[in-house]
């Protein structure tokens, strides 16, 4: 998204020689709102907004220092790092919080999809109470591995499940994918279950459907309402500097 300045608005009501030095003000004001909104804006309303389903968990260091900006002339262009090291970008699966749209799909999202042809959707009070949720909610990726090799029977992976545990996939009739587990013993249909024992946990329900989510805040909004709010005061400072550095 952009904020471009309209200079239009403050020219008339300059001198000459303050009329000069508008484009270099202008490009230095939206530099710093740029900077305001990377390292303090966007980070604090992220803090304030983002939360796991089930109201626990923070943001973590990668989706607070998600935020990016490029000044150009009197164009501000305020974006989400797309590029990525490991797993998707922060683009990618912060694309649904704050623009809506279809959940993005993680590893273990697309797995649990392959295996079952079912959308799985995690129940996170019952993973937070496994211990397989990181300090930001997020799923731990060992855990993960886990699961898929619980769901795969595929015993060559590196992360398997523990002594007696065993993870399935309990599907009311057949799924796109041709996997078919008539529910049995007690287990409700569509959801993975994690069993050790006697003990019997859901780990992700399963949906026909994949999941559409509304945006977290008015992110557009929260950026225009804080241009309206601090541009001003940012010009008004630039402009002084220029002036006093002639």
């Amino acid at each position: 998204m952009g904020v471009k300045f309209n200079d239009k608005v403050l020219i008339d009501k300059l001198n000459i020689l303050e009329k000069s030095q508008i484009p270099f003000a202008a490009n230095q004001a939206l530099k710093r709102f740029g900077f305001l909104m990377k390292s303090q804006l966007l980070p604090q309303e992220f803090e304030k907004q983002f939360n796991a389903p089930d109201g626990f968990g923070r943001p973590v260091p990668r989706t607070l220092n998600a935020v990016l900006y490029e000044a150009k002339g009197l164009t501000l262009a305020i974006k989400i790092k797309k590029d990525s090291d490991k797993g998707i970008s922060p683009g990618e699966y912060l694309r649904s919080a704050l623009v809506g749209g279809e959940a993005t799909d993680t590893a273990i999202h697309s797995a649990i999809r392959g295996i079952t042809g079912l959308y799985p959707i995690p129940a996170y009070g019952n993973l937070r109470a496994l211990g397989a949720l990181t300090q930001g909610a997020d799923l731990k990726p060992s855990y993960a591995a886990k699961v898929i090799s619980g769901l795969e029977q595929n015993y060559v992976r590196k992360q398997q499940p523990g002594t007696g545990e065993r993870f399935v996939a309990a599907i009311a009739g057949p799924s796109r994918s041709g996997f078919s587990t008539n529910p049995r013993g007690g287990l409700k249909g569509n959801a993975v279950y994690r069993i050790k024992g006697n003990s019997i946990s859901t780990v992700f329900t399963l949906s026909g459907r994949k999941t559409m989510l509304k945006p977290v805040f008015d992110y557009q909004g929260f950026v225009y309402k804080a241009a309206e709010e601090r541009l001003p005061s940012l010009i008004s400072l630039s402009l002084q500097r220029a002036m006093a550095s002639m």
